[in-house]
């Protein structure tokens, strides 16, 4: 599949988007594919995310799950 440089764009507005709801999601698909075995680098490379905030997210969850 080819995009044009606005679809591109578009799309790439729309993941960064700092929504709560998005945010949310995109934590949860990050999870379940940490959760699926996958590495931290992967999952941050899958989802355009970097490997800090991947990383932060599984600290977080982490620290949630132990209180």
């Amino acid at each position: 599949m080819q995009l044009s440089e606005k679809d591109h764009q578009m799309l790439m507005t729309t993941l960064q988007s700092k929504s709560p709801e998005v945010l949310q999601v995109r934590m949860a698909n990050a999870l379940l594919l940490l959760a699926d075995g996958l590495s931290v680098e992967d999952v941050a490379g899958l989802l355009f995310l970097d490997e800090e905030t991947v990383s932060g997210w599984k600290r977080m969850f982490a620290r949630r799950r132990a209180a």
